[in-house]
């Protein structure tokens, strides 16, 4: 039977980001991006705008990711929730827990637009978290290694909270140096911890060179890795 224990997710929902829109004579907003991309898609906001998040500084149109993902072929605008659970089917049919990893970290990659990215499982009878996956042009040797109890990123896992950078700090600087022969370098770092119930079971680091990680796209992530590590019945 399954067990009662239901993963639960550090990721607290927030509200949507909002926009002032300029052609550099009119100015208008707030808007929200789904908006936005609507007016883009209609031709009412050329692409010459700039774009500027509340309180924040203007950039090029292009720099709003879903924006860039509508007029650049070579990215892919976010994964509808069809596609999520398409993604996170066969996770359902592992057992196996070094496929079971290593499909994890390939569907967050899918997901995220990640460049590089490593799943630290502890798996069964298992009290340490062990590096089980790692994709992306990042150095392999990591594979097999246990993660130490004074380690900066896990001792942050261990008390619910995600590692997002930029901004750095020591702890985000820590994630870094794991990603630290990436090709591209590394711009942005993410750590997610999962649990079930109470108790850390896996944790999933994900980088790449370039802007930020938006908490949606580690929201997709973690779904995916919950799906896959969460108890399953006898």
């Amino acid at each position: 039977m399954e067990l009662n224990q239901i993963p639960r997710s550090i990721f607290k929902q927030r509200p949507p980001p909002l926009w002032y829109v300029t052609n550099g004579e009119l100015t208008v907003g707030p808007v929200v991006t789904g908006l936005l991309i609507r007016g883009v898609e209609a031709g009412r906001v050329p692409d010459f705008c700039q774009v500027s998040p509340f309180h924040g500084d203007w950039r090029s149109l292009t720099a709003v990711r879903e924006i860039a993902a509508l007029t650049s072929k070579t990215l892919g605008s976010a994964p509808t929730q069809e596609q999520l659970l398409e993604w996170t089917r066969p996770v359902e049919r592992i057992k196996d827990e070094c496929e079971l990893s290593h499909t994890v970290t390939w569907l967050s990659l899918i997901a995220t637009g990640a460049e590089s990215a490593m799943f630290h499982y502890r798996g069964r009878n298992q009290r340490q978290l062990i590096t089980r996956s790692v994709i992306g042009p990042v150095s392999n040797e990591r594979l097999g290694y246990v993660l130490e109890e004074n380690d900066l990123v896990l001792r942050a896992a261990r008390k619910g909270r995600p590692v997002l950078g930029p901004p750095y700090g020591p702890t985000e600087d820590a994630l870094a140096i794991r990603f630290a022969t990436s090709r591209g370098g590394v711009g942005a770092v993410a750590m997610i911890p999962i649990f079930i119930g109470e108790q850390l079971t896996a944790m999933l680091e994900l980088s790449r060179p370039g802007h930020a990680f938006r908490r949606t796209d580690l929201q997709r992530a973690e779904r995916i890795a919950q799906r896959a590590v969460r108890p399953r019945a006898n």
